[in-house]
């Protein structure tokens, strides 16, 4: 039988039944069982709602703070990149400003470039000769031997790409000129152009070998173009500095060609004033002797017959001396207007010799000077000559010879050479000093006195001879073994 519980305050129940809670002890319990069921699906659900939301911030929050610390650290490191490219500009600009040769400039540029953007190989050209070429100046990853001969057209160094000279930009391999492919070795190597351009003119520019990996930040071409700008400039200091130094070593070279030129005019003045002076006397004595023979023959102040020949002979002597003297002086005038000619044909040196040698024998000589004449003359063939200037060279070797030999001989000798006839004036006389040997050849050598006023002329027969000789496609040659010891006079014509 169910028993219905008592009413709140009634007595307790029997048979042992548990007591109910009394008063209000039983209605919370009763109405907390029915509320606590109530609260446990309202005030909970709410707290959830909330926290959802909250962690939902939370983690917008954090995505937030997350992209934040992404955004600096990339700005950090793109900071410290900046700072570390500004700090090696700064570095870079410091060495250009101590320099001024384009060498260096190339090799510190090309350094800092493959460096910072780890090119394998890279190679930098500058403008030299003038302008006319690009010559390689360094290189990174090449052996000497391979890029030092590198020269490149200018003012375009690539005319078979379309290039834009004074823009950075990435090269078409396979437009490279020929001697630019030891740069493209790798198949995925990309080849960077870089442009030092100053004043719309292309100083030089740089090949850079990149890796397929690397690219180019905003950054880097920002650091790239203010290094572009410095090598520029430091590139055309460079050549102007190098076109100053240039220019004054070419003043330098004028002025000591003007020195030694004025110096020449001064020797050749004080040669002229001595020539003249030596000159007028060598005139004066033979045309003296022309005049006083002629007057005795007039005044008849002769003893016989044979003694008035032999006045007039001297005379003639004298005039052929005059003559000779004059034909010298007229001779060296034609030679410095340049108006001396000669005829040039093939003829034998046994003709020549024929009409030189009773000229020669009739030369005045010392007492038992003996003339020794060739004997090999029909074995020597024809030569390539003008006759009549080869019988006045070898006639005045021979009369020099002969004035200058006191005792002994005067010999002719002739052979052949490899392609020439070689003729020599040998004597036995006074002989010439190495000094003297060296001057020997030039103009009015004999005005300085000493052995020249001795036995007279006026120190011109060596100098035409020598230009007859060469204008004849010969030369020739002095030696003496010194004072004393003779002279060989060596003269060489090609054979016809």
């Amino acid at each position: 039988m169910t028993q219905i519980p008592p009413a709140p305050g009634g007595p307790p129940p029997k048979d042992g039944a548990s007591p109910t809670p009394t008063g209000s002890g039983s209605f919370p319990t009763v109405q907390g069982g029915v509320g606590g069921a109530t609260g446990a699906h309202q005030i909970p659900g709410a707290n959830r709602g909330q926290g959802a939301e909250m962690l939902a911030e939370l983690l917008k929050t954090q995505r937030q703070l997350t992209q934040v610390m992404h955004e600096t650290r990339e700005l950090r490191a793109k900071l410290g990149r900046r700072s570390h490219q500004m700090q090696l500009l700064q570095h870079v600009s410091e060495i250009l400003a101590a320099t001024s040769k384009g060498g260096q400039v190339a090799s510190v540029v090309l350094e800092v470039l493959s460096q910072e953007f780890g090119c394998p190989r890279a190679a930098m050209w500058t403008l030299e000769d003038g302008g006319g070429a690009f010559v390689a100046k360094e290189a990174v990853g090449l052996a000497r031997s391979e890029w030092s001969s590198l020269r490149l057209p200018a003012p375009n160094p690539f005319p078979d790409q379309p290039l834009l000279l004074f823009q950075t930009q990435w090269l078409d391999k396979g437009h490279l000129p020929e001697a630019l492919q030891p740069l493209a070795v790798e198949k995925d190597a990309q080849i960077f152009f870089v442009p030092f351009e100053n004043q719309l003119l292309l100083l030089g520019f740089a090949l850079l070998v990149v890796p397929k990996e690397r690219h180019f930040e905003e950054e880097d071409l920002d650091s790239m173009a203010i290094l572009q700008r410095q090598t520029a400039v430091s590139l055309y200091n460079a050549w102007l500095f190098q076109d100053l130094q240039d220019q004054r070593n070419a003043l330098q070279r004028q002025t000591l060609e003007l020195e030694r030129a004025n110096g020449a005019l001064r020797e050749a003045d004080r040669l002229k004033s001595e020539f003249l002076a030596l000159t007028s006397h060598e005139l004066r004595t033979p045309l003296t002797g022309i005049l006083g023979f002629t007057r005795l023959v007039l005044d008849g102040l002769y003893q016989d017959e044979e003694d008035m020949k032999q006045m007039l002979l001297d005379s003639y002597a004298s005039g052929q001396h005059l003559l000779s003297l004059l034909n010298d002086i007229l001779d060296l005038a034609k030679i410095e207007s340049g108006r001396l000619e000669v005829q040039i044909g093939a003829c034998t040196l046994q003709s020549v010799i024929d009409e030189v040698r009773p000229v020669a024998e009739a030369y005045p000589r010392k007492p038992g000077v003996v003339l020794v004449w060739p004997d090999n003359l029909p074995e020597i063939p024809e030569i390539f000559v003008d006759p009549s200037r080869l019988k006045q060279v070898l006639l005045n070797l021979m009369s020099n010879a002969l004035k200058f030999t006191k005792e002994g001989s005067v010999s002719i000798l002739a052979e052949r050479g490899i392609g020439t006839i070689i003729v020599q004036v040998v004597d036995t006389g006074i002989g010439v000093s190495a000094e003297a040997q060296k001057r020997l050849f030039q103009k009015f050598a004999q005005a300085e006195g000493g052995h020249a006023r001795e036995f007279g002329g006026t120190g011109l027969g060596l100098v035409i001879c020598k230009h007859l000789v060469e204008m004849m496609n010969g030369s020739v040659t002095l030696w003496s073994d010194g004072v004393g010891k003779g002279t060989t006079m060596t003269l060489t014509v090609p054979i016809a």
